[in-house]
């Protein structure tokens, strides 16, 4: 039984062809009832769509998709940004129901492993894959038979687009220009600075007037670049206001400050500060403290949290106050909330979008040790504990891991804008270029003006 609804025929050719070309080809495929292929699907675009179609047609009886588990995508390009497996499943469906396939003679499953089911079942008889993916389907094929499984005709669809200029230099576009090949991690890139889903009122930063900021939470793991971003768009405008969240944590701190006083007071000046006046807080003894103790940790962060967040409120408010000043020639503020622990303390809902920033662990790591002069193993640890923290408002992910977009649960669905910082400065440069006059575009929709 055909997979399609529909009476396509794989062996139709143009008016040129002659009846022996189409009894020929006829021939090739009259043998073939079962297909497989597989991919990670991300993005799905036209060449996925070219594998898929000739899949369906090619299979007279079943058609198997397999499709990359995100385990195995770490390695890939911006591997968090992919989506998630369910979500690259309801595509591919998507699309085979919309082309008229019958999706009960179609199986889709995960790949976990290099070859899936046609590398432990006999009835395959074809395989349609791209052309990178050829040695693969040659190594199933010796597989295969060593099983005594017949070998798979392979079926290559080379995924070639037209010529592009559009990012011509190779400090701002990390990929070979003369590549044409479609590529998922070409899509994902060129969706760095672009807005992700809409943006919602349903937040506690109410804009009031033309002159109240407009608030962008940054925020990513430790190393992945926040600051630099913050401060490439501070040069940008002088409509954008930079709050640094680690700088108001560290005057939080402060000899005099109410939560000097809350902290001494919690905690016991004996074990955290020096014993000399104004008592200032001893880093390192805080750190042994709430650092072997997560209860502490937490108990220190329902200290410093509210009153970074009272800082937060009151320079916004200074912001605001000095933009009614200039009246109708001031532009309406925005303001860049630079924070690593943005979501954990839930200051995402004072902001009016989150941006989030992106890098692969070990790339984070190099960072650390070289920017703090730490050792790999003391930088792992930091991007360890902060990863607990964000993981604990997931359900589980942290920065890190592939194919997590678009699972409901990811720090990455928080985001309205992803940006990474893994390639050359001027590649960032263009990014926030992008993410900035994107949003000069949005900001009279999602703001209230007189």
């Amino acid at each position: 039984m055909d997979l399609y609804e529909s009476d396509l025929d794989p062996t139709v050719v143009d008016d040129k062809s002659n009846d022996d070309d189409d009894k020929s080809l006829d021939e090739a495929y009259q043998d073939i009832s079962h297909v497989c292929l597989g991919g990670t699907f991300d993005r799905l675009h036209n060449g996925h769509k070219i594998l898929l179609t000739v899949g369906a047609l090619l299979a007279k009886q079943q058609l198997l998709i397999g499709i990359t588990c995100s385990k195995l995508l770490s390695s890939k390009c911006l591997s968090p940004f992919i989506f998630s497996w369910e979500k690259r499943k309801l595509a591919v469906q998507a699309f085979l129901t919309d082309i008229g396939v019958q999706l009960e003679n179609v199986k889709i499953v995960e790949l976990s492993d290099e070859f899936g089911p046609p590398g432990y079942c006999a009835e395959f008889d074809c395989i349609v894959a791209s052309s990178e993916s050829l040695h693969n389907c040659e190594k199933l094929n010796e597989l295969r038979q060593t099983k005594g499984f017949k070998p798979l005709k392979i079926e290559i669809i080379d995924f070639v687009c037209s010529e592009s200029t559009q990012h011509p230099d190779s400090k701002i576009y990390p990929f070979d220009p003369s590549d044409h090949k479609l590529s998922s991690s070409k899509v994902r890139f060129n969706q760095l600075g672009d807005l992700l889903k809409p943006v919602s009122s349903n937040n506690n930063h109410q804009i009031t007037s033309p002159f109240s900021p407009y608030m962008i939470g940054l925020t990513g793991p430790a190393g992945s670049g926040k600051s630099s971003l913050a401060k490439r768009l501070a040069k940008l405008s002088e409509q954008i206001h930079i709050i640094d969240c680690d700088r108001l944590g560290h005057e939080a701190y402060v000899p005099g400050t109410s939560c000097h006083q809350a902290l001494l007071s919690h905690f016991g000046r004996e074990n955290i500060a020096s014993q000399e006046p104004p008592y200032p807080i001893d880093r390192r003894l805080l750190g042994n403290l709430v650092f072997s103790d997560p209860s502490k940790l937490k108990e220190l962060n329902s200290i410093v949290w509210p009153e970074i967040l009272k800082q937060i409120l009151a320079i916004t408010k200074e912001i605001e106050n000095n933009a009614m000043k200039h009246g109708q020639h001031c532009k309406r503020p925005v303001i860049i909330l630079d924070a690593a622990v943005l979501l954990q303390a839930g200051w995402d809902q004072i902001c009016n979008e989150v941006w989030l920033t992106i890098l692969p662990h070990s790339e984070a790591q190099r960072r650390l040790c070289e920017r703090n002069n730490l050792t790999p193993e003391a930088a792992s640890e930091r991007l360890i504990r902060q990863a607990t923290g964000i993981a604990e408002i997931t359900g589980g992910y942290t920065w890190f891991e592939a194919g997590q977009y678009c699972c409901t649960k990811s720090p990455l669905d928080y985001a309205h804008v992803i940006l990474s910082t893994q390639w050359e400065p001027e590649c960032s440069q263009y990014q926030v270029e992008k993410a900035w006059k994107k949003l000069q575009q949005r900001l009279p929709v999602t703001s209230t003006t007189q």
